[in-house]
């Protein structure tokens, strides 16, 4: 017995292997532990006889929370992988080391290296460009990103974080799907489970929360069609633990972090904070019909046929950069220290371009920054660094020339629609939204700029555009906003 998610479980086997599973699909699952066959004696028949567990021992012995001494089970695993360390975790059963439970299922996976060096690591890291070399990559960057999805899919279970791994094109068919694929089948020996993005936050939260609970080692938010973001999506990527909802239920439990995520879409884009937790592959064919070409060969089917060679390519680059000392490539990613220090730093290492040069490409396609961007420049072009209201701010914008002809024409247009992208509301600018969004939105750099607040007179925010660089673009004290009182003389 084993304890997951908090609850004792007992490892079930599948006869059929392509069954689905709560823990990892295809492979196992987990089951609440609730009746087993002790030996106990009989008193007729003076003989030790087989019986089931009486209920109420069963439920005395579920309700011992915290007290159940049972080994805790981080996740299942039906390939080898590396331990943080640096260790070859390769032997079937429970790692106590991990938490990890190993079952290969029957797979063959050839003898890693015990001491890869940088020339065998070349070779492997040959063996995997071969399996993903027709894939029409815009730049080198993209290619590392998918490549860094093979590696990351291979060890996510000892990293404590991983970026996102997008995949995106201009035009269906181009083969993001195929990707994503080829990781899971190093990782688990399947093809991606995919999860719909869902049209608001609650129901993507909804799908991530039960693919955690799941143990699914690879979640794939498939064809996105909106800014992809949100808290849940932000915290699976950087926290080890998290506690999730069960779906219907009003219970929160505790789950372990550890997919690696990916998503793909046609014109990818990623939102808010998520701008920095995501890398991303663009793939363009350069024809109208992508899903029309021919190829000599299947790419995930090759990797099915020889998956234990992809396992051991993928770890061999791993571990002989592990045994080089992992001499560090670039300053680490935030957020991503391990993540940056194994495969990032690994992949640059060996001569492939950085997987994270993509991300200010993501950057630049957020609309958040972008709407940010342009109420910043035409703040700056029509207020410059005015201490200013809310109100005064809405006026300014949605000043009107006279009119002689019926139809009133806007002194700022252009300032008028960057607002209202940001706090419309019915086709007017909305002072309650326009504030939450300048407070959303305060200390953020962009283009050297930034909103900090600029005090309150008389119970009223007040907001200044300023360089970063200023001293004065700290936040001065708040201005009183009581009036004086007047004394008299008398």
């Amino acid at each position: 017995m084993f304890v997951v998610n908090g609850i004792p479980v007992a490892i079930v086997e599948h006869k059929n292997p392509k069954d689905g599973g709560a823990i990892d699909r295809g492979v196992t699952q987990l089951r609440r532990y609730e009746k087993e066959t002790p030996e106990l004696i009989d008193a007729r028949a003076e003989d030790w006889v087989s019986t089931d567990c009486p209920l109420r021992i069963a439920d005395t012995y579920l309700a011992r929370e915290g007290m159940w001494k049972l080994p805790v089970l981080t996740g299942i695993i039906n390939a080898p992988t590396l331990r943080a360390d640096g260790s070859l975790l390769n032997q079937p059963g429970y790692d106590a080391a991990t938490g990890l439970l190993y079952d290969p299922q029957g797979g063959f996976f050839p003898a890693i290296p015990a001491h890869p060096d940088r020339g065998l690591a070349l070779s492997a890291l040959r063996f995997l460009r071969g399996v993903i070399e027709t894939f029409p990559f815009v730049t080198g960057a993209d290619r590392a990103v998918a490549l860094s999805g093979m590696l990351t899919a291979a060890i996510r279970r000892s990293l404590p974080a991983a970026p996102l791994h997008g995949f995106n094109a201009p035009t269906a068919g181009s083969g993001k799907s195929l990707l994503v694929d080829i990781a899971s089948m190093i990782a688990s020996g399947r093809p991606a489970a995919v999860i719909a993005q869902g049209k608001t936050e609650e129901e993507m939260e909804k799908r991530l929360g039960a693919a955690l609970i799941a143990g699914d080692p690879l979640i794939s938010i498939d064809n996105c069609e909106i800014g992809l973001g949100g808290e849940l999506l932000c915290q699976v990527l950087t926290q080890p633990m998290l506690k999730v909802r069960l779906l219907g239920k009003s219970l929160n439990i505790e789950v372990p972090s550890t997919a690696a995520v990916f998503a793909t879409g046609n014109n990818l884009t990623v939102v808010g904070d998520m701008t920095r937790r995501a890398i991303r592959c663009t793939l363009d064919a350069g024809v109208e019909r992508p899903e029309l070409r021919e190829f000599d060969r299947d790419p995930v089917a090759t990797v099915a046929a020889t998956r234990g060679d992809y396992v051991a390519a993928a770890l061999t680059i791993l571990r002989a950069f592990h045994l080089a000392g992992r001499p560090q490539q670039t300053t680490p990613l935030g957020s991503f220290t391990e993540w940056s220090r194994w495969v990032r730093d690994g992949l640059i290492w060996l001569g492939e371009a950085a997987p994270c040069a993509t991300m200010e490409e993501v950057r630049g396609a957020d609309p958040k920054l972008e709407a940010l961007t342009t109420v910043i420049e035409q703040w700056h072009t029509h207020l410059g660094s005015r201490r200013i209201s809310v109100k005064e701010v809405i006026d300014v914008a949605t000043d009107q020339l006279a009119s002689f002809h019926g139809r009133a024409d806007f002194i700022n247009p252009e300032f008028r629609e960057a607002l209202l992208a940001v706090a419309g509301d019915g086709g007017a600018i909305s002072g309650k939204r326009l504030g939450k969004w300048l407070s959303a939105n305060q200390g953020r750099i962009v283009n050297t700029m930034r909103f900090p607040p600029d005090g309150i007179v008389f119970g009223i925010s007040r907001w200044r555009l300023r360089g970063s660089s200023d001293e004065a673009a700290q936040s001065i004290p708040p201005a009183s906003n009581i009036r004086p009182f007047p004394h008299h003389q008398g």
